[in-house]
Formats: C-alpha cells, sequence, structure tokens
C-alpha cells in the first residue's frame, strides 16, 4: 500500500507561517494589508522574493521575507501571502506567508481509505481556475511525549460519464486523525491542481464534516 505517494502528514501546528518581525497594525492608509492566494517563489538565499497571485498580479517582495517552511533556494511554492501594497509599482512589503498544502490526485488509489471528519468553511476555484481551493478546519490538540502526525490527501474514487458526455470524476478528501485528540480547531488551507482536467469536466469533491458528508461540484472552465 503506498499511502505515502499521496499523503502529507501535517503537525499539530497546522498553518505554518511566516511573518517580518516588529511589523506594527494600524488604521492609516500606509498600513493597509491584503491577503492573496498565489505561488511564491524562493531566491538563491532561500528566502521568497517574489509571487504571482491567483488574479494574475506578479509581485516583487521587498525585502525578502524569511519563511522556517520554505528555505530551498530558487523553489516554488503556494501559499497565502499577506503584504502591504502601497509601494511603488509591482513592489510591495511582505508581512507573513502561510503555507498551503498542494493535493495530488494519486496514479492508483489506496487500499485504505480513512475520512474522519473535518469542518469544510468552504471552497472555491481560484480565479486563474488552476486550483480547487478547501479551507477546513482540523481538530488538534497536543499529547506529551507523542509525535503522531494527521495524514491528509486527495483519492479519486470514480470516474463516470454524464447523460451529455462530459465526464464526472468523484474526488474524497482522505483524512486520518490518527489518535490524535480533538481538542481544538486549526485552520488548514489545501489545493488541489486542476491541470489534466478537460473543459468541461465536471470536479465532485466529497468532504466528510462533522455535520455529514458535504458534496461540492465544479465544471472545469477554460
Amino acid at each position: 500500500m503506498k499511502i505515502l505517494r499521496i499523503l502529507i502528514f501535517i503537525p499539530v501546528l497546522l498553518l505554518a507561517a511566516c511573518n517580518v518581525e516588529n511589523y506594527e497594525t494600524g488604521d492609516d492608509e500606509m498600513s493597509y494589508m491584503r491577503a492573496d492566494f498565489a505561488r511564491v517563489h524562493s531566491g538563491e538565499a532561500g528566502t521568497l522574493v517574489s509571487a504571482v497571485t491567483d488574479e494574475g498580479d506578479s509581485l516583487v517582495l521587498t525585502p525578502p521575507l524569511d519563511c522556517e517552511w520554505a528555505t530551498t533556494p530558487d523553489s516554488t511554492y503556494r501559499a497565502l501571502l499577506y503584504y502591504k501594497a502601497q509601494f511603488e509599482g509591482l513592489k510591495v512589503e511582505g508581512i507573513q506567508a502561510a503555507n498551503v498544502l498542494t493535493l495530488r490526485i494519486p496514479e492508483k488509489r489506496p487500499r485504505d481509505i480513512f475520512t474522519d471528519p473535518v469542518h469544510l468553511q468552504s471552497s472555491w476555484v481560484s480565479t486563474n481556475r488552476q486550483y480547487l481551493n478547501l479551507s477546513l478546519g482540523v481538530m488538534t490538540g497536543k499529547v506529551e511525549g507523542s509525535d503522531a502526525k494527521q495524514g491528509i490527501g486527495i483519492v479519486r474514487d470514480t470516474i463516470t460519464t454524464a447523460d451529455d458526455g462530459h465526464q464526472v470524476h468523484h474526488l474524497r478528501l482522505y483524512h486520518n486523525q490518527n489518535g490524535q485528540p480533538e481538542y481544538y480547531t486549526s485552520r488548514l488551507y489545501v489545493s488541489v491542481p486542476l491541470t489534466g482536467f478537460k473543459q468541461g469536466d465536471e470536479v465532485r469533491m466529497e468532504v466528510n464534516t462533522y455535520a455529514g458528508k458535504i458534496v461540492k461540484s465544479y465544471i472545469i472552465q477554460p
């Protein structure tokens, strides 16, 4: 069973982030901050130097943003980027970047599938139509002496054909609580790349929540 090919095991701190030290908030226009989902890029030093938002804006982070979860030079990551956008041109001041897990559909369906419940807070297709995004609330807690991590991923159950001929991809959120206590809720963002789907395909995402199973349906647009 090759579960490791599809799962990301996440520690108790589910929403890993980095931030600029000594940033002061305020109400004047110079303290205005934006938050966008983006592909962020690291430079030779391993710090984040640029980003392309889901709206298509290309940004230069000035100064570069140092993140513990993004240390590989010349790499691209998925993130929720907070920044102050009052600089001239495309230069922005990066404030914080939260890691967004990218979950790819495995070639082979695992034998054992866990669907422990989560809170589904929202789901949407990105503006650039490259990702299906999920905002999840995952119950977690700390147990002394335990290094257990939860597992999360995406599986494809079946592909069917609708009456009008378009294909329907039945996806399911895999979630293994792995014995972690459910003391409090942590926010977790995940993105499922939509590359590989054809225009007109339908994606049906099933998520087992504490309120029951929820199925969201999306049509792949050009």
